[in-house]
């Protein structure tokens, strides 16, 4: 069994179809069509069921995904620490993440690295939507920054980055700019732009109407952090989001308000138990929270912690 042979089986179980993992491999199609198929006769099984709407992982299939991924990273480590003897850093790096502040956001720290390791891949994955634990469970991604759900599980920790309160966005000429406590009873008397279910944000923001004993209607939902600052600034309607969230130099003409007993919103490192997989994980996750901790000390005047 090749290696080869499980990185293209792994590729269409995560892009669901033979064309789109062929295009992320850079492949043409009948060359991972071959290589599946050799994959399948040295096993004596199918492993996809090929159909009009993709590849659907058949019983066998689904039994092979957990130890070709952990086949796949221990050759990784193999290669590192080969890498290490000669000097070097290689490998790749897979980064989950949601729409962050700009104080916490991992772009600058993919530039760094990679001047210094030009060697190491890095990958950086959006998803607003999906809660992005079910990612590093399943070995997608090397870790994950996203915010702190009740859907954590035993195989992953929560490494906090910043707590912030859930607040009223509105435009600046709205009647509930500027205040603080609004009751949530107010809220219901405008048209809400909402995120969609699945959104952590969405979720507290309805436990606390929920709390309360308020129901609403569902009028406007945006699967965009931006489209609904975009939507909220021409006075389409008020939102609710993290306070951090809200890009000032972006967006510093979107007023908000304070709301009674608002939920809190954490972000944070979601990770597979102390380690990471390979010496280029544990080192990119190193300088992203050295950056994270000296770009908000320098906002908020309290010393980095140590790393």
């Amino acid at each position: 069994m090749e290696l080869r042979h499980l990185e293209h089986f792994l590729a269409v179980v995560d892009t669901g179809s033979f064309s789109a993992a062929a295009a992320r491999l850079f492949l043409v199609q009948s060359s991972l069509s071959a290589s599946i198929l050799s994959l399948e006769r040295e096993l004596g099984t199918e492993l996809f069921i090929r159909g009009r709407r993709g590849a659907e992982v058949t019983d066998a299939g689904q039994a092979l995904v957990g130890p070709a991924r952990a086949t796949l990273a221990e050759a990784d480590r193999s290669k590192d620490a080969v890498a290490a003897v000669r000097g070097l850093m290689r490998g790749h790096v897979r980064i989950g993440t949601v729409a962050v502040p700009r104080s916490v956001d991992v772009l600058d720290t993919v530039a760094a690295f990679r001047k210094s390791h030009p060697g190491v891949e890095v990958h950086v994955l959006h998803d607003g939507a999906r809660d992005l634990v079910g990612w590093v469970v399943e070995g997608k991604v090397d870790f994950a920054i996203t915010p702190q759900t009740t859907r954590a599980t035993p195989a992953v920790t929560f490494q906090p980055l910043l707590t912030t309160p859930v607040v009223v966005l509105c435009s600046a000429d709205h009647r509930l700019a500027g205040r603080r406590e609004v009751n949530p009873q107010e809220l219901l008397s405008d048209r809400i732009i909402d995120l969609p279910s699945g959104w952590w944000a969405r979720e507290l923001f309805d436990g606390l109407l929920s709390a309360k004993g308020l129901t609403r209607h569902v009028e406007v939902e945006v699967n965009e952090w931006f489209g609904v600052l975009t939507m909220v600034r021409r006075g389409m309607g008020i939102s609710y989001g993290p306070l951090a969230c809200i890009d000032r130099d972006a967006f510093g003409d979107i007023a908000w308000a304070t709301i009674a007993d608002a939920p809190v919103w954490q972000l944070g490192i979601v990770k597979r138990d102390n380690t990471l997989r390979g010496a280029a994980g544990q080192a990119f996750l190193a300088a992203y929270l050295r950056r994270c901790h000296e770009t908000l000390s320098a906002q908020t005047g309290v010393p980095p912690s140590p790393t």
